[in-house]
């Protein structure tokens, strides 16, 4: 109101001194009055998030400033896990779940290229530096054709990609890891942006646990980013990126003289080249290639066990976009090289084990064609539809053992270069749109999904034991039928903007490991016979009420939801709940702007405990204690919930400067939430106070509790 009054005045003032000038001169021939320059400008809050209408979540990055800090820092990653559908898993867990799939049915897209563990530090860090970046979107309710390859969502990340005319820099200084961003031009054509985070919080921990307990631990992460624009002439751009981040963890026992290490890294380059086409539409096309690794080393005396994985992948995918009066086109094709190496246990010592590496490379092609296309009948009414048919095909050079008690009794051979399988199939996505007033719509749509690689799970935390498979002789590619339906509305001129939205979606051929860790330490190991092949299904509803302006701001995000699994071979073949199956899933996010100087923000998240195996009974059979377990998945983790607050003082805020100290309080009423459960085995007293049985007690046990931290960031 106020603003639209000093408009009015400003205006109306100019208008009078200029016919008062008019006047003293006298000028009768002439009756035109020329205005003095007015210079009008106003503040407009922008949204953090945007897109909810559209059916999509679009987060701006240079907005999260206002959002609470994990640490001293602000991650885009952990804020798309406050969204309704977005399952928090839970302490020490990196996986990222949406609507009850499997963290590797979703596709995390860096500027095109594939990344396949996207967490830091068992799940407190993203690997994604946010200064580096610009925008991250996620779609997860329809996916046109030319987004495929998993069952699930799409996160798809863009680096900062502008030209930039004066060097700026930018980072944040925190009391476990501090990051920088430098943006430097190189001529009026070419810009780069450069990135480094690294953690200094193994020079707390290990000193701390050498005093404090007999097992040491040693924790240590890097991520480098590095993002070249060039742009030859006005219609082409050229954005090569490249990513490199790594994690080390080395836990040492004394009583037991044993030492485990971790040690995983991702690396990923990209090149995209976009170019628009006239008036009518654009081409984009990327190339990329993307590694994923990971070792885990076990030493006790003169014995060493390695489990290492590794994935790369050798890609390309372009897309032709065209438009015209009531008509968007997309059609184009990708494909992409996967060189896997699945997890087998080499060892060395007692007695050593050298696995065939002809039986564990797998070299896997897979390709896509897809068009796409949506059409407007009325300003009300639209329509999408697409079809994309994909495939996937093993080649050799590759060996199949079968083994006798520790001996090859058989071996299948393939060539170099010779057809093992081939697997492929029609994708089909429609998706009806229609808007009853002007800031309503509701949104209906079905998308069959293909998934030609998958990742098998060893472990309930976030160590990155969990090692990806692909479809091969002896494992079919996963399938997936989706539906949903959703409404949403903007209230009040888009102050408020509430959505729901109701899902299905029905899950074949889904990998459960059979096998433990210790299990693959065995001469006769053979991953595909380690893994059950079954189905399942996943439904529930998601709400969403969101303020956008206003000192407060925030959002309300709740699920509920339900996800199962069978196979023939566990749960004598019935129906089980998925170790990620959560049935309620709340999250509360409050920004207040106080004055100019200082602001602060709330976090509150709850859900259901994961899913997971419990014992029910145990016996003796000589001295040997043996648990007997209940139903698969039919125990519950204790609830999770928690509260972060965080406060900024700016000390300066303008367009290419800010300075802010941030002081923040994760899990503030310092809840214990468990990483894992523990089974104790207690005496239980009888009536007359004598211990006459044992009973089996489980607890809960938690890494941390209330963590406190302050910030400095920076941008000039």
């Amino acid at each position: 109101m106020y603003q639209k009054i000093t408009i009015f005045l400003l205006v109306a003032l100019n208008c009078f001194s200029s016919f008062s000038q008019s006047v003293e001169k006298k000028d009768t021939t002439d009756t035109r009055h020329t205005l003095k320059e007015v210079e009008i400008t106003a503040w407009q809050q922008r949204k953090i998030l945007s897109g909810l209408l559209s059916g999509k979540i679009k987060l701006n990055v240079a907005e999260l400033n206002t959002l609470p800090r994990f640490l001293g820092e602000t991650d885009a990653l952990r804020t798309m896990k406050l969204m309704p559908g977005v399952l928090t898993t839970g302490e020490l867990n990196s996986g990222f779940y949406v609507r009850g799939s499997e963290s590797s049915h979703n596709q995390i897209l860096l500027n095109g290229a594939p990344i396949y563990n996207a967490m830091h530090m068992l799940g407190f860090f993203s690997v994604f530096n946010s200064g580096h970046m610009n925008t991250f979107t996620l779609y997860k309710s329809h996916l046109d054709a030319s987004k495929g390859g998993r069952l699930s969502a799409t996160l798809d990340m863009q680096t900062r990609d502008t030209l930039v005319s004066k060097p700026t820099v930018s980072g944040n200084i925190g009391i476990i890891a501090s990051q920088a961003t430098v943006a430097l031009p190189l001529g009026k054509k070419v810009s780069v942006y450069l990135s480094g985070r690294k953690t200094y919080l193994g020079l707390l921990v290990k000193p701390l646990t050498t005093k404090m307990t007999d097992t040491p631990v040693d924790y240590d992460f890097e991520d480098y980013n590095a993002t070249f624009v060039f742009q030859p002439s006005e219609k082409d751009k050229v954005t090569a990126n490249f990513y490199y981040g790594s994690d080390y963890l080395d836990i040492e026992t004394g009583i037991y003289q044993t030492e485990g290490r971790i040690k995983w890294s991702n690396i990923a380059a990209s090149i995209l080249w976009n170019r628009p086409l006239g008036r009518i539409g654009e081409m984009t096309h990327t190339f990329y290639i993307t590694r994923y690794k990971n070792r885990l080393s076990i030493s006790q005396n003169q014995f060493t066990a390695w489990l290492p994985s590794e994935i790369t992948d050798y890609g390309y995918k372009n897309i032709f976009s065209f438009r015209e009066e009531k008509f968007l086109g997309t059609y184009g094709l990708e494909y992409v090289y996967h060189h896997m190496y699945p997890q087998i246990v080499e060892t060395q010592g007692a007695y050593t084990i050298h696995t065939d590496p002809d039986s564990r490379l797998y070299r896997i092609h897979e390709g896509a064609l897809f068009i796409n296309g949506k059409y407007f009948f009325s300003p009300r009414l639209s329509a999408e539809a697409g079809l994309r048919y994909s495939g996937t095909a093993q080649f050799g050079k590759f060996n199949y053992h079968t083994y006798r008690q520790g001996e090859i009794i058989n071996t299948q051979t393939y060539g170099k270069g010779e057809l093992i399988k081939f697997y492929g199939g029609f994708e089909p996505r429609i998706a009806l749109y229609f808007l009853p007033g002007s800031n309503q719509r509701i949104s209906l749509s079905y998308n069959l999904t293909r998934q030609y690689i998958g990742q098998v799970s060893s472990s309930s935390i976030g160590f990155p034991t969990d090692f990806w498979m692909p479809a091969s002789r002896n494992i079919p590619p996963q399938r997936a039928h989706s539906f949903s339906a959703g409404y949403s509305i903007a209230l009040d001129q888009d102050n408020y903007e509430f959505s729901s939205e109701l899902y299905y979606k029905r899950l074949h051929n889904q990998m459960e490991s059979a096998g433990a860790l210790i299990d693959m330490i065995s001469q006769q190991y053979i991953i595909e016979d380690k893994i059950y092949i079954g189905g399942g299904y996943n439904y529930g509803m998601e709400l969403m009420l969101r303020k956008n302006r206003g000192r407060l701001t925030g959002w309300i995000g709740y699920a509920l939801g339900w996800a199962y699994r069978h196979t023939a071979q566990i749960n004598d073949g019935k129906p089980y709940p998925a170790k990620q199956d959560r049935r309620h899933d709340l999250s509360i996010v409050a920004n207040y702007r106080i004055n100019r100087r200082w602001d602060c923000s709330a976090v509150f998240v709850y859900a259901t405990g994961n899913a997971l195996t419990m014992p029910e009974s145990m016996y003796l059979v000589g001295e040997n204690a043996v648990c007997e377990y209940g139903p698969h998945n039919g125990g519950r983790m204790p609830a999770y919930h928690r509260l972060d607050l965080s406060a900024n003082y700016w000390i300066s805020k303008k367009k290419n400067t800010e300075q802010v100290i941030n002081i923040s309080l994760y899990n503030a009423y310092n809840r214990n939430n468990p990483a894992y459960l523990a089974v104790d085995i207690i005496q239980d007293k009888d009536k007359n106070g004598k211990k006459d049985q044992l009973i089996i007690r489980k607890r809960g046990k938690s890494i941390y509790g209330i963590i406190p931290s302050i910030s400095y960031s920076f941008k000039f």
